[in-house]
């Protein structure tokens, strides 16, 4: 069993890309076959070496290693479309010679002319067909002097009559009448083949059983397995996959959040979570389990469970798996990945953070309670702003704890004052939330109040923010001078709520 997937280099992987290489990689991987990497990046004009790095890389990140083709290491490939044009123009000449394609001398007007007729309901498609096959039954020596006189010349396969059928494991048996398939180019006028050729061609050549792509490809599908019959060569299977939908129906686009692999990957979105949230769109295993990691997708993903109808992209489903495989993680491993995020933000340098220092300490507490609120790693940066940058003024959330006024003012007062005089500098560690806590209660319960009355200013006082994790845990990471700081301005931003 061979399968391939065949990106073109014309931009970076997106996310219906991506979809198609796992389930390319699951169903290869599951039957013990063979997946074959291709770059079909015969349109040279928008095909850049950028854009091919980052399919790699997108694939890599996923991790879903091919096992033929550019850097695979193995004795196969590279294979590169345009690096084949040989064996593509070898095929063109076994057509032409067998009498199942023809030179076609028609110019672009009057094809064009036909197409708009046709459009226009002038005229029937058999008809069409009819007038397009104007150079079909030229004799040998008008073509042959015609092509050495210079006159440009495209190739047409010669569609036989009678019916294409295909048998497709996601929608079953697709059959086309031939009459309304028009003959099709093959090769333009300057030699060069076109797509359905040159996939044929490939595909042949490098023996692939199964064509898993999207169904933007089915209107493909009729004139590749006729060009396959042509040329005597076995047909694939095919599987067209449903197009991702926008939320709500509807073309799928980068306003609704659909950005390449390379951007979810610069966000911090765990490889495990894209994976999980790639294999559910569109398929199902059955109507309760929603997590699965790579190895368990290989085992249960089955074309029985791909649904027909499109499927639609939910930025709310990939944060909702992000968090839970964030949570899967080890606390170290969480901390490695978040520092380069934190660097990146300035807050911290490299060596800052090298184990065994204090700032490593700090950032560990930092993502201990982070872990479990984030769905990807860049949000480590804005949770984390308040630890590494003063809060210039309270959110909505904070601003609704400061509305008591000067009842809260002096309760926040009294609050700092005991702490400046209870605990020291050196005795305020990111270990020390419990005692911090303990102190709380029981200033609390000298003022017969009770503790949210006192933990909702604080909060926003020393974070600027209505929500947190657990206040004392925060206090203990601020450290005893940052927190007093935050706390003696309590009259400033009370003034600022209010208004």
């Amino acid at each position: 069993m061979r399968v391939r997937f065949a990106p073109s280099p014309t931009g970076y992987l997106h996310i219906g890309g991506a979809r198609t290489a796992l389930f390319n990689y699951l169903f290869a991987r599951q039957h013990g076959g063979t997946l074959v990497l291709r770059i079909e990046d015969t349109d040279l004009e928008r095909s850049t070496p950028e854009a091919t790095r980052a399919i790699f890389d997108g694939l890599r990140y996923l991790g879903l290693e091919w096992d033929e083709g550019p850097e695979a290491g193995g004795e196969h490939g590279p294979y590169f479309q345009s690096q084949r044009g040989d064996r593509h123009a070898a095929v063109v000449n076994e057509l032409l010679a067998e009498g199942r394609a023809y030179y076609c001398f028609c110019g672009k007007d009057r094809l064009e002319e036909l197409r708009v007729r046709l459009h226009a309901g002038e005229l029937a498609v058999a008809q069409f067909t009819q007038e397009v096959r104007a150079c079909a039954d030229l004799d040998r020596a008008e073509v042959d002097r015609r092509r050495v006189s210079g006159e440009a010349a495209t190739v047409r396969f010669r569609v036989p009559e009678g019916t294409t059928v295909f048998d497709d494991m996601v929608r079953g048996s697709v059959e086309v009448k031939n009459r309304d398939v028009e003959d099709f180019v093959i090769a333009r006028a300057d030699g060069t083949p076109v797509y359905n050729l040159a996939v044929v061609a490939d595909d042949r050549d490098m023996r692939i059983t199964h064509v898993i792509r999207g169904e933007d490809h089915l209107t493909n599908t009729t004139k590749q397995v006729l060009l396959f019959e042509a040329l005597e060569s076995a047909v694939p299977r095919f599987a067209h996959i449903s197009l991702i939908l926008a939320p709500g129906g509807g073309k799928l686009s980068k306003r609704h959040g659909a950005v390449s692999v390379t951007e979810y990957r610069e966000r911090g979105y765990l490889p495990e979570a894209m994976i999980n949230f790639l294999a559910r769109l569109g398929w199902s295993y059955d109507d309760k389990q929603e997590i699965f990691a790579l190895d368990e997708l290989v085992e249960k993903f089955s074309f029985d469970g791909v649904s027909k109808s499109g499927a639609v992209y939910d930025l709310q489903k990939l944060d909702h798996l992000g968090g839970h495989w964030m949570r899967q993680r080890p606390l170290g491993e969480v901390v490695d990945l978040a520092v380069p995020y934190l660097v990146d933000a300035g807050w911290v340098t490299r060596a800052d953070v090298a184990p065994g220092t204090s700032g490593r300490v700090k950032i560990e507490r930092i993502v201990a309670l982070e872990q479990e609120r984030i769905s990807h790693l860049l949000q480590i940066v804005e949770k984390a702003r308040f630890y590494f940058e003063e809060p210039t003024e309270p959110d909505k959330g904070a601003r609704k704890a400061l509305r008591k006024g000067k009842e809260a003012a002096d309760l926040v007062r009294r609050f700092a004052q005991r702490l400046d005089e209870s605990i020291a500098n050196a005795e305020w560690g990111p270990c020390e939330h419990a005692r911090l806590e303990e102190h709380a209660r029981a200033f609390i319960a000298e003022q017969g109040v009770a503790l949210g009355d006192l933990a909702q200013p604080v909060r926003a006082l020393v974070t600027g923010r209505g929500a947190t994790p657990g206040l004392f845990e925060v206090l203990a990471i601020l450290g005893k001078e940052t927190c007093l700081r935050r706390l003696a301005r309590v009259d400033e931003w009370i003034a600022i709520a209010a208004g």
